[in-house]
This record gives structure tokens, C-alpha cells and sequence, in this order.
């Protein structure tokens, strides 16, 4: 019996582990596999020749893997393939060890990684099965929207919907502060990641679907790709709407949005760190808000919010995507899937394709898994729909709620809500002396 690795790329998710889980028990389950190697820090961990062994590891070390967080447990990577003698380096590891599976669970880089290698290994004469298993936060791998409202080639990516999930608590929570201090700080913005594609600013809708909260959600496709100081101009309108109908506004802004230069650093594969940048969106914008560019004589800022008090800012960062505790149990149970399914496709002799999700049309929430061939998902990049982008480009459709909201798995928390029932003012009208 021949052996498998497996190998993990690009940024971590929440259910990361769940995919590995689903691909380790359905192939020490078969009878068919001798070695199941995780690869140290991606392939990264093939070029090294850092092959952990799996196979050795305590059982309730695996069952583990559904409850753990991140990629700690065989790291991650963002390393390129751009030479041939790396190439020529995995295949010399992979004959060396006998590994005739190997499972690369990633984005769309990932799955041209595995692209090369599965070109490589037929040219070498390399007896390997290549499989990828999806993965990614930004839900940016997969085909475009279709007439039934599912999207081709993968509907949505496993970490996805966790990292909707935490968004939205995070927007009930981020309510109940806003709501609570208001009168010294009406503004609070929140800076989501995501690169430049939607999805995950677009999650703050399912927190507030009947549309009830001061909610302004920005999303990079909606703003001026050229001009960003209109992009600052539009979005300060648009929050002091909001402030003088309801006294306070939060505001979810994707990373990616343009709102200058924010001397952001590249990974191997020229992506966007946003994490990593000199200025973040959420600073940038309440910097402008605050009128931190056009200070008095005294150095007194000059506010363009057209309320007393100042726009503060927040970002959750990287914790977005590793929470336990905000997990989707949707998400959770189909990334398992997906890592069993690419497992199955190479017990079959599948070879050269993604696993993937596709949505079943119709009102009720079902999926099921099938392929799709790695040259066809690799290095492509869906977009967030135009058409569910609100004709105000401060807000999301109803049809994006649709299709989001069943990926959460499960009812969001519910907050105490008082009734407006007041005492009856029995003193003269007052107003107190600092806003005189």
C-alpha cells in the first residue's frame, strides 16, 4: 500500500482541521493506504522533507481536530512554486517515501500548486493522485453566480460561513455598545477582512436582516476603484444620514476598500496583507470623519460628523478566522465533507481535481459534493455579485441574506430589548450645560 500526504496553504480558517479530519479518517478507514503524512507547514514541508506521521498519532489526538482552531496542527504556508528544480524536489521526496496520494487543501493558489505538481508527476512517470480540498475565509474561490441562485464550480468555500457567522455576533454586540455611548462616540467603524471581494463585509446584514440597526455596510466593489478621496466624501455623507436620523451609525467596511494608499505588504503569490499595512480602511475613515486632516490654529481637529462626538474604530483581525467559539456547525460538518469526499475521489483513482460544494436549488438548504478539475479552480477568483450590491452601495440584498443566512448554521444570539416606556417629565425642559 502506497502512502498520502496531506498539506495545508495559505490563511487558516476555523474548520481548517475538520477538512483534514474528513480526508484522515476516510482514508485509514479503507484499508487501502499504508502512511498518512501531514506536510510541516505546507509544501514548504515537502521541499524540507518535514512529513509528520499521522498514522502515529493517539486517536483522540484526531477526534480533536473538529474542535481545534487554525492550521497549528501541521501549519501552513505561502510559498510559490516558480521553479523546476523545486518541482523536481517534491517529486525526488514523494518517490523517496512512496507516496502515491497527495491532498492539498487551499485557495485558488493552492489548487495551481497542485495543478503543477499533478502535471509534473506525469511527466516524471511519477504514479501520484493529485486532490484539492477548498478552503477559504473570502468564500473567492469558485464560479460565478447562476440563474438559480447557486454559484458554479464551488457555492461557497468551508470557513466561510464561520467567519459570517462572527461577523454578525459581532455586529449585535458592536450594537449594544453603540447604543450605550452614542453621546460620545455616535460613530464606530469596523474594518472586516476579505481583501477586495465583499462577502465578508456582507455577513453584517444577516446580524440585522430586517434592517432595524444605524448599519452601513461597505464593500470594496461598490466604491470608486480610482477615485478614493470621493470614496471618503460619499461614505462621511452617508454616516451623517444615518446620525441625524438616529443619533449613531456602525459602520462595517471591508479591508480592501479604497480609501488611499495604505502601503500594504504582498505575500509570495502578490496578494494583498492587510493586516500588515502601514494605515488600515477603519483608521483612514475615521481619521477623515474625526477631521484629523484640517486641525485649527490650536490643533483642534474639526470634525465632519454633524453630531457632537468623535468616530472610533476597531478591527477584529486575524481572530476572525481562527474563533472556536463563533464556528458555524454548518460549516464545520461540511468541511469535514469536503476533506472525506477529496479522500473518496482518490481511493476511486480519481485524479487531478478539486473536492467541491454545490448548492441544490430550491427552498430548502442542501448541498452535496462532487469535482471539479484543478486547471478549471486554479488561480480563479469569483466577484462578489453586482446585483446584490443596494442601489444606496451602503448596504446588501435580500438575495444575499438568502443564500447567506442557511451557511451560519443556526439562530444568532438574541439581547435584552426594553420597551420604551418612560417616566412622565415632571421638571421644566433642561439642557445640560456642555451641549449649551
Amino acid at each position: 500500500m502506497r502512502n498520502a500526504v496531506i498539506a495545508q496553504s495559505g490563511g487558516p480558517t476555523s474548520v481548517i482541521n475538520s477538512s483534514l479530519k474528513g480526508a484522515i479518517d476516510t482514508l485509514a478507514s479503507s484499508g487501502k493506504v499504508g502512511k498518512i503524512y501531514g506536510a510541516r507547514m505546507g509544501i514548504l514541508g515537502v521541499l524540507r522533507e518535514e512529513l509528520l506521521d499521522i498514522s502515529a498519532q493517539d486517536r483522540e489526538q484526531i477526534e480533536l481536530l473538529s474542535e481545534t482552531p487554525s492550521a497549528g496542527v501541521i501549519g501552513s504556508c505561502r510559498y510559490k512554486i516558480r521553479s523546476e528544480e523545486d518541482l523536481a524536489r517534491i517529486v525526488e521526496v514523494f518517490k523517496k517515501h512512496d507516496i502515491g496520494y497527495f491532498f492539498y487543501c487551499g485557495g485558488g493558489d493552492s489548487m495551481d500548486t497542485a495543478d503543477k505538481v499533478n502535471r509534473l508527476a506525469k511527466e516524471s512517470g511519477l504514479d501520484l493522485i493529485c486532490i484539492g480540498i477548498p478552503k477559504t475565509i473570502d468564500n473567492d474561490v469558485g464560479g460565478t453566480l447562476q440563474s438559480d441562485g447557486t454559484f458554479a464550480i464551488c457555492d461557497h468555500d468551508p470557513g466561510y460561513g464561520s467567519v459570517a457567522r462572527n461577523t454578525a455576533i459581532n455586529v449585535l454586540e458592536a450594537n449594544e455598545e453603540n447604543k450605550a455611548s452614542y453621546t460620545s462616540d455616535p460613530v464606530l467603524v469596523i474594518g472586516v477582512m476579505g481583501r477586495k471581494i465583499g462577502f465578508i463585509p456582507a455577513a453584517a446584514r444577516l446580524a440585522d436582516p430586517e434592517r432595524k440597526m444605524p448599519l452601513l455596510i461597505i464593500l470594496p466593489e461598490a466604491l470608486s476603484k480610482d477615485d478614493w478621496q470621493a470614496n471618503l466624501e460619499f461614505i462621511t455623507e452617508e454616516v451623517n444620514k444615518k446620525l441625524s436620523e438616529h443619533g449613531r451609525c456602525i459602520v462595517i467596511i471591508g479591508e480592501g476598500a479604497n480609501l488611499g494608499d495604505l502601503g500594504v505588504l504582498r505575500d509570495s503569490f502578490g496578494h494583498a496583507q492587510f493586516s500588515a499595512s502601514e494605515r488600515t480602511v477603519e483608521q483612514v475613515l475615521i481619521n477623515y470623519l474625526n477631521g484629523m486632516d484640517r486641525k485649527d490654529s490650536k490643533g483642534r481637529v474639526q470634525s465632519r460628523l454633524v453630531v457632537k462626538g468623535i468616530a472610533r474604530a476597531e478591527r477584529p483581525g486575524t481572530r476572525q478566522r481562527r474563533e472556536i467559539a463563533y464556528v458555524s456547525e454548518v460549516d464545520r460538518k461540511e468541511a469535514y465533507e469536503v476533506g472525506a469526499y477529496a479522500a473518496k475521489l482518490a481511493l476511486k483513482g480519481e485524479n487531478g481535481f478539486m473536492s467541491t460544494i454545490l448548492r441544490v436549488p430550491g427552498p430548502r438548504y442542501e448541498v452535496r459534493y462532487d469535482k471539479v478539475p484543478l486547471n478549471v479552480v486554479a488561480n480563479s477568483e469569483r466577484e462578489f455579485p453586482r446585483e446584490w450590491l443596494a442601489p444606496s452601495k451602503v448596504d446588501v440584498t435580500d438575495e444575499f441574506v438568502n443564500w447567506a443566512m442557511p451557511l451560519i448554521g443556526g439562530p444568532l444570539p438574541k439581547f435584552a430589548s426594553f420597551k420604551e416606556i418612560m417616566a412622565p417629565k415632571l421638571c421644566a425642559e433642561y439642557v445640560p450645560a456642555g451641549y449649551r
